[in-house]
Order: structure tokens, then sequence, then C-alpha cells
């Protein structure tokens, strides 16, 4: 039997860019409603917009758009678009998301929010007096794992918290000749692995154990210098040989110290550089009563301890994540499946979708956005004074 569209009402949605985060958007939008059943918003996918002609017409049949344009200004100012959805280079987000809630638009915007503090409290004072609604990508607050560890510390089971541990690296550019691209530019970037991984690691660290006081950084560049690229690239891609080598201006590790505003203290690694990490991502929150580790390769699980009961047995012991932790049951009906990042991203794009349908904010915001790119400014500041930096308030 055939069926018919329901009364679902529609989101129509304009994507601002065409690359690797754009697949994962589109993968979750397309994906919300098998995996929730069913969502008070249907995603629809209106329109893709790209930096050429040739590129937004390849990612609107590979992504399943409907339409395709080379002009995010027209996007914006379609009276048939109801969310933008930004997943462009750093440095194009302010200006798009800025036309876009002048347009009264709903704005989904990948992290970090802008290239600097400033650019994004003004994205998100623009967006609160416009009342639009805004979500910004750290797609792991999502992971019900983290969820879960949150639950924990609000109930207060883990005592006062003490301190906090947090990492974030990948090996994707330790080759010296992987190609220099914006990533690298601090003008289209601005920090390097600081903005691009240090920020999840700074959102985590801020919904585990609270506002970050102050903090005191050291950054390096390793890699002084990278290949021009030869035509389309990402990652993996080589340059040509012999190509001419351009400095490349941002961070390629960055480690921070930090006071917390309740106390506790706190220790992070950002890099894009970490030989023999593929992918690691850890976070740790030691409390007074107990502690809880976890690693998103092993998302399967959280390791808790627990200070209380027979000291001979006490110990990490592993929380297999499962039905009931965070949003993993529409997922599985049982125990112990690893989630991936696209999955989070689906469960992300359900709050924005049950966000806007309810009337409220999605979760989280600009105005999270900006509280996280206080800290990368801080950071930054500190690195180069070798002082203690206050994080405005």
């Amino acid at each position: 039997m055939h069926l018919t569209d329901d009364d679902t009402p529609a989101l129509r949605i304009a994507m601002i860019g065409g690359g690797l985060m754009a697949k994962s958007h589109a993968m979750a939008y397309r994906n919300v409603q098998a995996v929730y059943g069913s969502v008070p918003l249907r995603p629809t996918l209106s329109l893709l917009v790209d930096a050429s002609a040739e590129l937004a017409l390849a990612g609107a049949r590979s992504l399943g758009f409907q339409r395709w344009g080379t002009d995010w200004r027209e996007a914006v100012n379609d009276p048939g678009i109801d969310l933008i959805d930004i997943v462009t280079p750093n440095w194009l987000h302010y200006e798009i998301a800025m036309a876009a809630i002048a347009a009264g638009k709903h704005v989904y915007c990948e992290k970090p929010l802008a290239l600097t503090a400033e650019d994004a409290r003004r994205m998100y004072q623009a967006a609160r007096d416009a009342q639009v609604r805004t979500l910004v990508g750290f797609n792991y607050l999502c992971n019900p794992a983290i969820v879960y560890a949150r639950q924990l510390i609000d109930s207060g089971v883990l005592g006062d918290i003490w301190s906090f541990r947090g990492l974030l690296r990948l090996d994707a550019n330790t080759d010296p000749d992987v190609p220099f691209t914006w990533r690298f530019e601090r003008a289209r970037s601005g920090s390097g692995a600081l903005g691009d991984v240090g920020a999840h690691i700074i959102s985590l660290a801020r919904a585990l154990v609270g506002p970050i006081a102050e903090v005191t950084g050291l950054t390096a560049t390793v890699i002084p210098d990278r290949p021009e690229p030869a035509g389309v690239f990402g990652y993996g891609t080589k340059a040509a040989e012999g190509a001419p080598r351009r400095r490349v201006e941002n961070d390629d590790i960055t480690t921070f110290l930090a006071r917390f505003s309740n106390g506790a203290v706190g220790t992070f690694e950002a890099s894009r550089v970490a030989t023999g990490n593929a992918f690691e991502l850890l976070v740790e929150v030691i409390g007074s009563k107990g502690a809880v580790r976890f690693s998103q390769q092993d998302i399967y699980k959280l390791e808790l301890f627990l200070s209380e009961g027979d000291e001979l047995q006490r110990g990490f012991r592993e929380v297999v994540i499962g039905p009931g932790h965070g949003d993993y049951g529409h997922f599985w009906p049982f125990a112990g499946s690893p989630l991936g990042i696209h999955e989070l991203k689906v469960i992300e794009v359900h709050e924005l979708l049950t966000a806007l349908a309810a009337g409220r904010d999605p979760q989280p915001g600009f105005e999270e956005g900006w509280r996280v790119s206080t800290v990368l400014d801080a950071v930054e500041e500190s690195a180069s004074t070798g002082k203690w930096t206050t994080i405005p308030t």
C-alpha cells in the first residue's frame, strides 16, 4: 500500500557549504525520523549553496537537496527557507549568521561560532534581540555517556568537583605535506587546533563542571609551512610534488590549565598533529566522593568510581551505556552497541526540531557558542603574554 505524506509541518532548510560536515548534517536530517519514529517538524532539504556551480550541483545531488545555488545571500533572503544551516569555513560564520538573523531565519551553525569572542557575542545578542532560534554543533554534548555523567555530577553523587581533564587529539595533519587549507590561515580559521577541536573539550568541561574563570595556555606550531593545494582538497589529500609552501599561521598544538568558577582545576589538550592518535577524545572528572572517565572511542561505556562501599572492592567499574542513558534507546533496545559521531548529529538535529516546534531555544545555542569563544580568546591571549587570563563574564 502507498503511504501518503502526513501533515507534519515542514522545516525548509538551506545549507551553506557542501563539505564534510554538510554530509553529516544531511545524514542527520534524513535519518532523524527513522531513529525517533516521529518528529514534530519534517526536515526538508530545500537548497544547498556552495562556492561554485560544480560543487553546489554535486553536493545537492549527493546529499538529496531539491535545489542548488552559489550565492548564500539569495538563500538567506528566500521566503521559502526557514532555517539556515552554516557548515562553511569559520570566517564566513559571522556574516552569514548575522544576515540570516536579520532576515528572521533560525540558524544552525558549526563550531567555533566565530573567529573572535566579540563577533560571537554580537551573533548571540542579535539572535536574542530578533527572537530567532539558534543551535551550535557541539555534538559531543549529545553523547548518552556524557548526558549520564552530567546527571551523576548534578546529583551530587561524586561530591564536590575537584578537577577536570580533557583532550582531543588527531593525527590527520601529522604529515608535513598535507596541503595548506583555510584551517591553517588565521584570517579564515582563527585559531588552529584550539578552535577546531579544543572548542569541543571546552564545551564538555563547561557542561560537566561549569563556567571557567581563568586560564593559562601554551601553543605550538610544529609544522611551520605546508604546500599549496592542487585542485579540490580535503582530509587525506596531498599536494602536487614541488608545490610552493605557505607559512602556517595558527597552532598545531595547544595545552592549557584552567580554574573553574566553583574552585575546580582543569587541564586541556588539543592537537591536530598527534602522531599515532587517529582520533582520541578523553574526559575525566574527579570529585570528593567519586570520579568518571570517558573515551569517545569506547563510547559504549562510562567508567565510574564511587568511594562508598567495601574498601576491598573499590575501583573503577564499567557502566555499559544502554536504553535509559540519554537518547541511546532510540537507536538500540539493548546496551553496549557503540554510537558514532554521525549518530550524535541525529540526536543534535532531534533537539533542534523539538525545540523549534515547542517554541524554545535549542541547546546549546549561540550563547554557549559565545561563552566557549571567550575561553578560546583567553587561551590565545595567555599564550602570547605568558600570564593567567581572566574569562570575561
